[in-house]
């Protein structure tokens, strides 16, 4: 059917490729769906983790050091 007026479907087909196809060449195609789940959760974790870890130095304990430890100064803050 396509997409609606004004919309584009290559971002949802982008992380088709990244979540699904990438993912299942990277099986050895013997239980690929439990392989592919477990990477997911794995995956998840870690984005999850990053999320927590960016959230704790921005917003509750802000360390200069800590953020060149993460890449979160800007381009003219960066010693």
């Amino acid at each position: 059917m396509g997409s609606g007026d004004g919309f584009t479907t290559d971002i949802s087909e982008l992380r088709h490729i990244c979540n699904v196809k990438d993912v299942y060449r990277s099986t050895n195609k013997v239980n690929f769906i439990r392989q592919m789940v477990k990477h997911n959760d794995w995956s998840t974790g870690l984005d999850s983790m990053e999320e927590s870890l960016f959230y704790l130095v921005l917003q509750v304990s802000y360390d200069i050091d800590l953020a060149k430890v993460f890449n979160l100064l800007s381009s003219t803050n960066k010693w």
